[in-house]
């Protein structure tokens, strides 16, 4: 599924519109992206720290634990625990300041150009934030992939797994509260 080659939406859509739909995708594209860390974390603090034998008990008190930190605690969280790329490093540390950008200043900072209805440079900075914060993601997934292949969660292992929760999910409805 691509969600993002919709052109900014529709052009007929109010310029506001627009510009709050681009803001929810990059800001969904963030929450990938502390998915992933958090994720990574499982297999590089937890899986360690238990030997791969956890409970659910305490995979889920780890992993709400992590949901606690802010972006920029998790990215150090994250480097204690591997060395990580220098690029993927800088990355994010970027990821953090326009994370915060995006979730304290955006708005604000965008008044006047939403109140004069000048919205097309915003929803391109928006669309760059997107693209950054995935292209982040996958850049962390890339770095975890031969940890993940060493503990035998392989593509395999991970896809099985999707069609399993699907299947859960088509039969029993979501979970998620």
């Amino acid at each position: 599924m691509n969600m993002t080659d919709d052109g900014y939406g529709d052009k007929d859509d109010p310029p506001f519109k627009r510009l709050c739909a681009r803001y929810g995708l990059a800001m969904y594209f963030v929450q990938v992206l502390e998915h992933g860390i958090v994720n990574a974390l499982v297999w590089l603090d937890l899986y360690k720290k238990t030997s791969g034998r956890w409970t659910p008990e305490e995979h889920d008190r780890y992993y709400d634990s992590r949901f606690a930190e802010t972006l920029k605690e998790l990215s150090n969280r994250l480097a204690k625990h591997s060395s990580i790329p220098s690029n993927l490093q800088d990355r994010l540390v970027e990821a953090n300041k326009r994370r915060r950008v995006l979730a304290h200043h955006f708005f604000r900072e965008s008044a006047d150009a939403v109140a004069l209805d000048q919205v097309e440079p915003l929803i391109k900075q928006l669309e760059d934030d997107r693209s950054f914060f995935q292209e982040t993601d996958a850049l962390l997934q890339e770095f975890m992939e031969p940890l993940l292949q060493r503990v035998g969660f392989t593509e395999e292992v991970r896809e099985q797994a999707m069609r399993s929760y699907r299947e859960e999910i088509s039969k029993h409805g979501s979970q998620i509260k």
